[in-house]
């Protein structure tokens, strides 16, 4: 059972059933000014049939407003688990040639951020290879990245496998790609294009970011190249589209 009261004692009074305004509708605004008043962002929610007493409302009208509000990406629900205060977006700037550390950038923000390595494969993804101007096998390693504590993408990147030996194993120990390279190599990676794309959350998202299956991901895709324009990685991010506002700096 939730602590948190998140409707004041008059919520029932406040509702007024011949308005001509929906119930739920009214009450997904009076929800919306406690989250505002009295709900830390991440906060869990309390359970339909809590608000509903609260209110004084069934719990029809009270789904319905919990809709309503994730809609607007004020909170957002977890399927078993409940409902939870949104944390604000979080603003991210790409720029062409700029430099290709997701980290180095986040942290120059002042947030934290973790890595944690998934899993590293060799093998052929044809239309990947063409990205990067090989038809030789690729190294594909797959991340969780967190940030400030939340989950926040997960990250394919592939390499040319012959170009870079040894990064399998050094990757493993948790080294940051982008550092590894320019440290072993002498290879800084700016970022030549990105694609971007909205996409529902698989399984494998879901597991991860911690969101439903079906769940609104930002997708950015497109390769990395080094400062003489040749092509070092392919990467993919699906981002939590409830926690990434993605700017684009024009030239």
């Amino acid at each position: 059972m939730t602590q948190l009261t998140l409707l004041g004692a008059d919520a029932g009074s406040r509702l007024s059933r011949s308005s001509g305004v929906p119930l739920y509708r009214q009450l997904s605004r009076l929800m919306a000014d406690r989250l505002d008043e009295v709900v830390e962002p991440g906060t869990r929610l309390p359970t339909e049939s809590e608000l509903a007493q609260q209110a004084g409302v069934n719990r029809l009208t009270v789904r319905q407003a919990i809709a309503e509000l994730a809609r607007e990406g004020r909170i957002h629900t977890v399927q078993g688990v409940g409902s939870f205060a949104a944390v604000p977006p979080m603003r991210y700037t790409v720029r062409a040639a700029q430099e290709a550390s997701f980290s180095r950038a986040m942290r120059a923000a002042g947030h934290e951020v973790e890595q944690r390595p998934l899993s590293a494969s060799v093998g052929r993804w044809p239309e990947v290879a063409l990205q990067l101007g090989t038809r030789g096998r690729l190294l594909r390693l797959v991340q969780l990245r967190s940030v400030d504590g939340a989950p926040w993408s997960l990250t394919t990147t592939y390499l040319v496998h012959r170009r870079f030996p040894g990064l399998e194993e050094a990757w493993r120990n948790d080294a940051s790609l982008y550092d590894w390279l320019e440290a072993t190599h002498g290879v800084r990676m700016l970022r030549r294009s990105r694609r971007f794309s909205a996409v529902p959350a698989r399984s494998v998202d879901a597991e991860h970011l911690d969101v439903p299956v079906g769940a609104p991901i930002l997708l950015t895709e497109g390769p990395n190249v080094d400062h003489d324009g040749t092509p070092v990685s392919y990467v993919e991010h699906r981002f939590r589209g409830d926690l990434v506002r993605y700017e684009v700096g024009l030239p």
